[in-house]
């Protein structure tokens, strides 16, 4: 196989244990292949990230079209940024493991505004740099309210039981969208950390 940097996003709705199981994956690929990971988010730590924390904090208010547009700015100067780009990491022979990208743009706001103008707004990042596979942790909406309540003290814009039940059937809308078209990985959020871990990497060790 050919030896080249694996970029690996992971989507799912709030509380679905995301970070828990990039950490635990970036272990593991180190562990097995002696190769190591950059880990990173969206929105991200550049101008426009810092921009939609606030917006998504509900300090600052502002409409969905306007979100749309910035979370696909955002992504844009996620990748092509000189500091800490992806496609810096990538292009020096490093994987990336993303919590987020164009999908969780799609579910979260394609939920409310039109689709197809979103995905319009990311067609630049997606024939830029195309994720090899997106690992969707599926979690019931009740399961992810009860970790977000014990875990945070502040709840965000999309963190309500009416909110994550809408975009975990956009999220599902999508894969049957996309289907053929992207490399969807879904796994039961449901079991235990351990055991979504091992599904996971079950899922993804061909790539490495």
């Amino acid at each position: 196989m050919e030896n080249k940097a694996r970029f690996i996003t992971f989507e799912g709705i709030d509380g679905s244990g995301k970070s828990t199981q990039i950490h635990l994956l970036k272990e593991r690929i180190l562990l097995e292949t002696g190769d190591d990971c950059y880990t990173t988010f969206e929105p991200s730590t550049g101008p426009v990230g810092a921009l939609l924390r606030q917006f998504l904090s509900g300090r600052v208010k502002t409409d969905e079209n306007t979100l749309a547009a910035l979370f696909a700015a955002d992504r844009l100067d996620h990748l092509h940024n000189e500091l800490n780009g992806i496609l810096e990491k990538t292009e020096h022979g490093c994987h990336v493991l993303c919590d987020r990208y164009v999908l969780s743009n799609f579910a979260y706001q394609g939920n409310k505004e039109n689709l197809d103008w979103i995905i319009s707004l990311n067609e630049r990042a997606i024939s830029v740099l195309k994720p090899d596979c997106h690992i969707f942790i599926d979690v019931t909406p009740k399961i992810a309210l009860r970790r977000i309540e014990e875990n945070r003290e502040n709840i965000d814009l999309y963190e309500s039981m009416e909110s994550l039940t809408k975009v975990r059937s956009a999220y599902l809308s999508l894969f049957r969208r996309f289907n053929g078209q992207e490399n969807i990985i879904v796994i039961n959020g449901n079991q235990s950390v351990e055991k979504i871990a091992d599904d996971i990497w079950n899922k993804v060790s061909y790539l490495f």
